[in-house]
């Protein structure tokens, strides 16, 4: 390159390097020239730059610092060539003679700055990274750099992408949640047509049977509508008459468990719902869950009858003790670590346990009764008879001798046999069997004798530490691992010593019963402090482990939703059984009426709040609530209208909570329930019959809902005319149902309420066209009252009797507001002159407005001020929403009169001195209209003038 190229450097920039200026002047002059071609128009022929001064800094620092190597730089790859016997040297120079090869860099290396820009998403590298052709280091470098970079963007973009749908989800789920809650709540849909709604083709409600509807609330008593799976309409209809007459039946006895209550009579209810359901074909494991339910709370006929009771040390109650409303309330809901918790839990095992071995009795009834050849029973045998017989049909076959081994002790299968008694609940009639045959038993089962007799006589069948550290030897040495041992007798050492808890399944209990019958026999609800951490097994600890299996082992394909209900029983796990239950649809009958016996003994846990949509919540500390008020709300919702009486029975229901241990939880409970009974009330219109009526004369009729205080929580007839009746009439009230709520105010005797309701919907009338007749008996304005205000046909009608009935009675009138008193007596007036005029008796009309003194008819020009003064005193009342007609009414008055007296064929004085006076009255009118020129309407003064001239 001579010295005329190397003087026409880039950019103008020319002399020799020798010549060359400083790097910082070169630099600031290129960025100076940079700037100024980016301020220009882009032209295609012109070059672009590319890079800024940090690029060309941090690919020449790379070129010069992280290049090629120098040659004499000699690496592990040098040395091992070497040893190979490679000629090092002449490769060294040949590949230095290569085309592309790097120049050796004779400038200082500098320390590279950090980078503080972001580097390119993987796949577009760009300009940035520019690496010279032979720098096969940096490359690699680089490219596992943008590897690391583009893992962790891919990664950032999933889990973006996972947060939008979870987020999207909740969001659906929650608006899923609160559309059902509004549409069964406010709007009155049932369960059906929403189902049907979510069912629908289009997803929507133009496509559905609540999109053709008014969206009100149902007034079937039972729907039975179409099925949706493709049943015929016939068969539709008889499964809603049998579900109907179900109802029904339950029906009874929620109204008969109220009337106990209100005699404050015990009342054994899961017994009475279980006489409901018996003979039930599609669910015959129905009354079994009811009968469950009556074990686990100890109902006196069950607890005191023959076939209940049992020579073991449980428990001992009193004959005949009752079990008495909410009676388990205190335990259930309280501190489950008390005692008073564990003795709950212990009596609840108890009730389970005696189910489960009724049941098997009779299981082995029926067994001996289908095969009385094999069992060779004969006479009226006892119970050990009985199971022997049971022993012999059952083990008979070769391969259930196989399968359980039996033992045979003394020409008996006594293994066999003892198991059974206790599988039974006879522990009596086993100790004597097994002291019958104990000198037959092996030397090596001498021990178990002894400690069966000491367990079956513990409440908690517990051993002393001694006796069982014995049998746990004896169970080690001679049972665990043999694989010939008698599997009744390993279950019974199991039993007994409740060994391996671990392992806590057995052969023999092959069943689902079986099963739980052997874990609550193992349970033991007793301070965890007395039993080492091994030892430790009570029902909490059993309801985890169900809850482990799932519903989907014992219920599968969702055929037999009872089974996984029961086990929820027996592991007082009630609130998670309801919900289950309920999520059922030929079943949700069913589950309220659990749910109503769960909540009537107290084993029911109900949220803080009681608004929230899901029916199931569960806390922090895993602890389930149920949501008592929402299920009875969505129960009656289909005939609270047509049967307010029914619904009353389920309304009073929801109280039964307002006990509860946190007077929060119990405040709020009773407030829903009277909320419940103020809709019902409200929806009805069934004033007399549910709340009562008050006479003319002062006398009162009891309603229904008076009789019924103590379901209520209420304690007097004062607490519940505040309560009730009051809160139903504001509610009526800010419902625009002014004539409603006038009925309900005076039942709740607050009288100048009544007198402003009263004037408020006069107040509105005035407004209404002069051509109807207030006196009219038209069915559209006719007012359904009863009691004192009953037989009126209109408002002014009602407001002529609310005046009379309050004027002869000095104790209610000295009860309204001298304020509220007046102005009722102002709008009759008004009203009367109204109704005049349209009898077409303007003069009479005339007369009624001046004695309301709000027109200045009589007046100088100098009183006009204080007429518009009083005018606007009861204009501004909140009751009066327009006295534009009145004004109008008068000036017609006015102009009528006039012209009936200039058409009048006399021309006397008199005349004359009337047109006069009325021609007076007329611009008072004007005048004094003009003073209220904001209060009135526009059209107003229009006629006004029309009518003057």
């Amino acid at each position: 390159m001579n010295s005329s190229t190397r003087s026409t450097g880039f950019g103008g920039l020319g002399g020799s390097t020798s010549a060359r200026p400083p790097a910082n002047t070169a630099l600031s002059s290129l960025l100076a020239q940079a700037n100024s071609l980016n301020e220009v128009d882009y032209d295609s022929e012109l070059p672009q730059i590319r890079f800024g001064i940090d690029d060309i800094e941090r690919m020449s620092e790379a070129v010069a610092g992280r290049g090629k190597k120098g040659r004499n730089e000699k690496g592990e790859g040098f040395n091992l060539l070497s040893n190979l016997g490679v000629n090092t040297s002449q490769l060294t120079h040949n590949i230095a003679q290569l085309p592309n090869a790097a120049e050796p860099s004779t400038r200082p290396r500098r320390r590279r700055q950090p980078q503080h820009h972001r580097l390119e998403p993987l796949g577009d590298i760009g300009p940035s990274y520019g690496i010279g052709d032979g720098d096969i280091g940096a490359w690699g470098r680089n490219w596992h750099e943008m590897v690391i970079l583009g893992g962790i963007e891919v990664q950032r973009q999933r889990t973006i992408n996972s947060f939008q749908k979870q987020f999207q989800q909740r969001i659906l789920q929650n608006w899923e949640l609160e559309k059902a809650r509004v549409l069964q709540d406010e709007l009155g849909v049932t369960d059906e047509e929403i189902a049907r709604l979510a069912g629908s083709s289009n997803g929507g409600l133009s496509g559905s049977i609540l999109g053709k509807s008014a969206l009100g609330a149902s007034t079937r008593r039972f729907p039975m509508a179409q099925s949706q799976l493709g049943k015929s309409t016939t068969e539709s209809r008889e499964g809603g008459l049998v579900m109907h007459t179900k109802m029904v039946r339950y029906e009874r006895v929620i109204g008969e468990l109220n009337q106990r209550r209100l005699r404050k009579e015990p009342f054994e209810l899961c017994q009475a719902l279980e006489g409901t359901v018996k003979g039930d074909s599609k669910h015959p494991l129905l009354p079994a869950s009811y009968h469950i339910l009556a074990h686990l709370t100890h109902e006196p006929s069950l607890r005191d009858s023959a076939d209940y009771a049992s020579t073991s040390a449980e428990p001992a109650y009193a004959p005949g003790e009752p079990v008495q409303e909410r009676q388990y309330a205190a335990a259930y809901l309280g501190d489950q670590r008390s005692n008073h918790a564990a003795l709950l839990r212990g009596r609840l095992v108890v009730g389970g346990r005696r189910f489960l071995e009724r049941d098997f009795e009779r299981h082995v009834e029926e067994t001996i009764a289908k095969n009385p050849k094999e069992a060779a029973l004969g006479g009226v045998p006892g119970i050990r008879n009985k199971i022997r017989a049971f022993v012999d049909v059952t083990l008979r076959s070769k391969e259930s001798r196989e399968a359980y081994r039996p033992e045979t002790v003394n020409g008996s299968l006594l293994w066999a046999q003892l198991y059974y008694l206790v599988r039974c609940g006879y522990l009596d009639e086993a100790l004597t069997l097994i002291a019958e045959n104990q000198q037959h038993i092996s030397r090596d089962d001498w021990t178990f004798p002894g400690a069966f007799k000491t367990a079956s006589s513990s409440s908690e069948r517990r051993l002393p530490k001694s006796q069982r550290d014995q049998l746990y030897n004896d169970f080690n040495a001679h049972i665990r691992n043999n694989p010939n041992v008698d599997q009744f007798k390993y279950a019974l050492y199991k039993l007994i010593g409740r060994f391996e808890l671990n392992r806590k399944s057995v052969k023999v209990a092959s069943t689902t019963e079986d099963w739980m019958w052997y874990q609550l026999s193992l349970v033991r609800e007793s301070q965890k402090d007395s039993d080492s951490p091994q030892e430790q097994y009570d029902l909490i600890d059993l309801g985890k482990l169900v809850l482990k299996f799932g519903n989907d082992k014992f219920d599968s394909n969702g055929t037999k939703p009872l089974s996984w209900f029961n086990l929820l029983l027996f592991t007082a796990q009630f609130e998670k059984a309801i919900a289950y239950l309920y999520s059922k649809p030929q079943l949700k009958t069913d589950a309220v009426h659990f749910a109503i016996a769960l909540a009537y003994y107290g084993l029911l846990r109900v949220p803080s709040k009681g608004e929230e949509a899901d029916l199931l919540i569960t806390d922090d500390s895993d602890v389930s609530y149920l949501n008592f008020p929402r299920l009875i709300k969505q129960y009656i919702s289909p005939f609270f209208r047509l049967e307010p009486q029914t619904a009353l029975q389920y309304a009073y229901l929801v109280a039964l909570s307002s006990d509860s241990p946190n007077p929060a939880i119990g405040q709020k409970q009773k407030q829903l329930s009277l909320e419940l009974v103020r809709d019902i009330v409200l929806s009805s219109r069934s004033w007399s019959k549910l709340l009562g009526s008050v006479r003319s004369d002062g006398t009162k009729e009891i309603g229904i809902i008076e009789k019924d205080l103590k379901l209520l929580k209420l304690v007097d007839e004062q607490d519940y005319l505040k309560q009730v009746v009051l809160s139903a009439a504001e509610q009526s009230s800010l419902d625009s149902s002014l004539i409603d709520s006038i009925e309900l105010y005076h039942l709740a005797g607050s009288y100048d309420k009544v007198v402003e309701n009263v004037n408020r919907s006069l107040g509105q009338s005035l407004g209404q066209s002069s051509s109807v007749d207030v006196g009219s008996t038209n069915t559209e304005n006719t007012i359904g009252l009863s009691g004192a205000f009953g037989g009126t046909n209109d408002i002014y009608t009602l407001a002529l009797k609310v005046h009379d009935v309050y004027e002869n009675d000095f104790t209610k009138r000295t009860r309204v507001s001298r304020l509220h008193w007046d102005t009722l007596e102002v709008l009759l007036k008004l009203k009367l002159g109204l109704k005049q005029f349209n009898e077409n008796r303007p003069d009479l009309a005339l007369e009624t407005f001046k004695s309301t003194q709000l027109l200045p008819l009589d007046a100088d020009s100098s009183s006009i001020s204080k007429y518009a003064q009083n005018f606007r005193d009861i204009l501004d009342q909140p009751v009066i929403s327009n006295l534009d007609e009145i004004i109008i009414t008068a000036m017609k008055c006015l102009h009528l009169l006039s012209q009936n007296l200039k058409n009048s064929p006399y021309g006397d004085h008199s005349r004359l001195i009337q047109l006069n006076l009325l021609k007076h009255q007329s611009q008072c009118l004007i005048q004094f209209a003009s003073t209220l020129r904001l209060r009135l309407g526009s059209d107003v003064y229009r006629q006004l003038s029309s009518m003057s001239e």
